[in-house]
């Protein structure tokens, strides 16, 4: 089955990065995803823009809403996703355990069954 791997982390500390730690984050990132990769794991996975970068669109009768910022407001935003193959839940928590992690990040796993 699919798992989504949603990564939440407080876009206020990461501003505060410095050019090598911002590397260093994604170097790891890339670490991760390639031994998915090499483990017939990986099916997709991507970095996100700054918050500030989203816009949500809503229907509004025969129109649409175009709102910019997150869909919710919130102190932590989603930096990236993963989507993985796994066996089970089970397996699919194993794996968020190796992610790269920073001190201000979670990771939500969702199934994606469709």
């Amino acid at each position: 089955m699919r798992y989504v791997f949603l990564g939440y982390a407080d876009p206020s500390v990461e501003r505060d990065w410095t050019p090598d730690e911002l590397e260093a984050v994604i170097d790891k990132h890339a670490a991760f995803a390639a031994r998915m990769r090499d483990e017939g794991k990986f099916v997709a996975g991507v970095g996100l823009s700054a918050s500030e970068a989203t816009a949500v669109v809503r229907p509004n009768g025969s129109d649409f809403v175009v709102t910019e910022g997150p869909f919710a407001e919130t102190s932590e935003h989603i930096g990236g996703l993963y989507i993985l193959d796994c066996a089970d839940r089970d397996e699919a928590l194993a794996l968020a355990r190796q992610m790269p992690f920073t001190d201000t990040m979670a990771v939500e796993v969702r199934p994606a069954p469709h």
